[in-house]
């Protein structure tokens, strides 16, 4: 996982005015990009310049091609496009910003988002699309930011919230609550981090999400808490899901106890 300090503000001597030339290597001049031409049909090097200068018309189809085609160098215009956009959507998030953040999340592309956030600190009307980003890269965020995303009125961006809260070194305590959001895919996220961090209050609420539908992290998670009662609902669970159970005996050997030992011994012979 990847740590980033909390934005220390604006401190950059160098820092362009806004609608300067962008930053970096994208030297764009003006009419670079027209809004009937095809961004399919573009250069390499026209598609970035024409990135780096996209406007509300034009960053959408944008921003697809260049997830689709990734030139090198797509990272420099993201950062030009980011630049332009300093000091405005504090309120309401820009497209254009909306647009940079939803391509890191797609391509988890963690250093970018670093330069991001040490570029200058992000308005909160940014939380629906920084929190999912910063979890897709695993890279830290300020509390603030977090314990915001955690009581966010979506529940993706609460589930973001708790994917990003242990790198972001969130007390495990604080998502406690979440184990009983009215959301099924936040209380299944909140259960598997908690209890990858070892707090066996995650325990039942895992298990039942396991034995439901299993999945490899939270099955992984719970040999975290394991004491014989997970042990033993393992060994069902392998039993009721049969596809899981190679998964599920190499859990159990991650299990420093005897009888995990045994149950994975039967799950073989069973298997045989």
């Amino acid at each position: 996982m990847l740590r980033v300090s909390e934005p220390a503000g604006n401190s950059d001597p160098g820092q362009l005015d806004l609608f300067d030339q962008p930053a970096g290597n994208i030297n764009a001049a003006p009419g670079a990009l027209q809004s009937s031409i095809d961004p399919a049909a573009m250069s390499d090097e026209d598609l970035l310049l024409g990135f780096a200068r996209a406007s509300l018309g034009s960053v959408e189809p944008i921003a697809q091609e260049v997830l689709r085609r990734r030139p090198e160098g797509w990272t420099d215009a993201a950062a030009a496009l980011w630049e332009r956009f300093l000091g405005f959507g504090t309120n309401v998030p820009m497209p254009e910003q909306v647009a940079v953040l939803d391509l890191v999340r797609q391509t988890a592309a963690a250093p970018l988002l670093i330069q991001l956030l040490r570029r200058a600190p992000m308005a909160d009307c940014l939380d629906p699309h920084l929190l999912p980003a910063a979890a897709a890269c695993g890279v830290s965020l300020p509390q603030a930011t977090v314990h915001r995303g955690l009581a966010h009125p979506q529940p993706d961006t609460r589930a973001a919230a708790v994917r990003v809260a242990s790198v972001s070194r969130t007390p495990v305590d604080r998502l406690h609550p979440l184990l009983a959001d009215p959301v099924r895919d936040v209380r299944r996220t909140a259960a598997t981090v908690i209890a990858e961090a070892g707090d066996g209050v995650a325990r039942e609420p895992l298990l039942l999400e396991m034995r439901l539908q299993p999945d490899r992290r939270g099955l992984e998670a719970l040999s975290s808490v394991a004491n014989e009662d997970v042990i033993i609902r393992l060994g069902q669970i392998a039993r009721q899901h049969h596809a899981w159970r190679r998964i599920i005996i190499d859990v159990l050997h991650m299990i420093d106890d005897p009888k995990a030992e045994t149950v994975a011994a039967g799950l073989k012979k069973n298997s045989g």
